[in-house]
């Protein structure tokens, strides 16, 4: 999937018929683009037909092995530090000139409904929003299959939460399934760190050293 960056839209958006028949607050929805500058989920926002980018000063804190336990995710035992904002501030990008789209995705509520992925057009000029427009031909899926999903995933977590009341699954899962989830992420987290070697090693060390060794 990739990384991405957030956009709040702090105006009004343009809709199509159908869109509008939602009633939905555009305004609390968390919009996400993958062409605004570098995907680093920095968050941007639209208002007053002005870009604005949400500078955040902020650093990393071991975590403690009280917040360790407290944490019922089932892979939250293997981050050790955790991301602590220390303030904010909003600045108008009036250095900033492109094109850029964002989307977001509004499920339906019922099993009946629909899924919608509508994304919108962006034309910045020195930080000023020149154009904003739907994209048409947008997503629309069937809620049926991601609700059915849902129930399916609810009742599996149930089944867990039941068997957990058990010793012997309790031991098995906390000592052997977190095991291996936890050495699987560690090695993983290893070979990427390889290949990332590797890749530096082919695509710019070996034509580093090749340009160093070539006379002039």
């Amino acid at each position: 999937m990739g990384m991405f960056n957030y956009v709040k839209v702090e105006q009004e958006l343009p809709l199509d018929a159908t869109l509008k028949t939602l009633n939905h607050n555009w305004r609390d929805e968390e919009y996400q683009t993958k062409e605004l500058e570098e995907s680093v989920m920095i968050t941007y926002i639209l208002r007053d037909n002005k870009l604005y980018e949400e500078v955040v000063e902020a650093h990393w804190e071991e975590v403690s092995p009280e917040e360790k336990k407290k944490d019922d995710n089932r892979f939250g035992l293997f981050w050790d530090k955790k991301y602590v904002r220390d303030s904010s501030k909003e600045v108008w990008r009036e250095d900033y000139t492109g094109t850029f789209s964002f989307g977001c995705v509004v499920y339906g509520n019922t099993i009946d409904a629909t899924d919608f992925y509508p994304d919108w057009k962006c034309v910045v000029v020195g930080g000023i929003v020149k154009e904003l427009t739907i994209i048409p031909n947008y997503t629309k899926l069937p809620s049926r299959d991601r609700i059915e999903q849902q129930m399916e995933w609810d009742k599996e977590l149930e089944t867990h939460k039941n068997k957990m009341k058990c010793p012997v699954y309790s031991f098995y899962f906390n000592n052997y399934v977190k095991s291996l989830d936890k050495f699987g992420w560690y090695a993983s987290r290893k070979l990427y760190s390889i290949t990332k070697l590797i890749e530096w090693i082919r695509f710019y060390g070996i034509r580093k050293l090749v340009t160093f060794l070539t006379p002039r």
